[in-house]
């Protein structure tokens, strides 16, 4: 399985961000085997069709589909790439933190680190049009660089960020009142700084210093999922990618994330995804979702 790394000097000057129109190099863009990437990523899809799979999530593309994805979930495109049109835009969250001095932006986005909702819209045609007026000013700010392009981009980055939250939350209903909570983004970073650890749901309502009856309350309402549930889809992901991309063994990943023994992480691994780790791993060798 590929793995994909931002590369933040390809235009010359330091850049931890990229956007540029799909037809321009589609290749690169719609890998057709599972891979995974370093870094968010949005696709904006004009024209085009056909299947994406974001964590084996399958996701039907039609024009004014916007797909999302974050560091490490495992993606695939199975589509005719003749006549697609639209935007591809990737970023490292350090681009952003200075404009916005908050580290925890990417967390409070709903699209990013979710286990809850399929991770994509489809945007009415004004909306489309107004997120292709914005992509349009980034690639012509990235090919005419100039000493204030950063801060150009980073407005512009952020305008598109931030209204797709908005859509988003309308698209997949998703309650108002968790736009600002800060403790499901508490938890939400909680859960990637502990993604190796095996902590429990008292563990972590500890760390956030609540009571568990109240994590379990709120962050259900939230996001409809209960926090054990969310717990456990992180960690299929990560022994995910440990098993396919980092070819670690099924002892190995069962030691580093500190599971009782090998037989326990294969009994969860399959309770959670009806496969083996070994038969998963082995279905992915053969580039197959389905």
């Amino acid at each position: 399985m590929r793995y994909f790394d931002f590369d933040d000097s390809k235009y010359g000057f330091p850049l931890a961000m990229d956007a540029h129109r799909f037809e321009d190099n589609t290749d690169l863009i719609f890998e057709a085997g599972p891979h995974t990437i370093n870094f968010f990523e949005i696709m904006f899809f004009e024209q085009g069709n056909g299947v994406a799979y974001t964590n084996e999530k399958r996701i039907e593309l039609c024009p004014g589909t916007i797909l999302f994805a974050s560091p490490n979930q495992i993606k695939q495109c199975d589509f005719d790439k003749n006549g697609v049109k639209g935007f591809h835009l990737i970023f490292k969250p350090e681009f952003l933190e200075s404009f916005f001095q908050d580290k925890t932006l990417v967390y409070k986005l709903p699209y990013f680190y979710n286990y809850s909702f399929a991770p994509y819209i489809v945007a009415m045609e004004g909306d489309f049009e107004l997120f292709k007026s914005m992509l349009s000013e980034i690639v012509f700010e990235i090919g005419a660089f100039r000493s204030d392009s950063p801060n150009m981009i980073r407005a512009l980055l952020a305008s598109i960020l931030l209204r797709l939250d908005r859509l988003f939350r309308a698209f997949h209903h998703i309650a108002n009142e968790s736009a600002n909570n800060n403790l499901l983004t508490r938890f939400k970073m909680l859960m990637e700084e502990h993604v190796n650890s095996n902590l429990n749901c008292n563990q972590y309502a500890s760390l956030l210093k609540i009571h568990r009856n109240e994590l379990n309350h709120k962050i259900k309402a939230y996001t409809g999922h209960s926090p054990i549930t969310l717990l456990q889809h992180r960690k299929i992901q990560e022994i995910k990618q440990r098993l396919v991309l980092d070819e670690q063994s099924i002892a190995q990943i069962a030691f580093e994330l500190h599971f009782s023994d090998p037989n326990n992480l294969s009994r969860f691994f399959k309770k959670l995804t009806g496969l083996s780790p070994s038969a998963y791993k082995q279905k992915m060798q053969n580039d197959s979702f389905s």
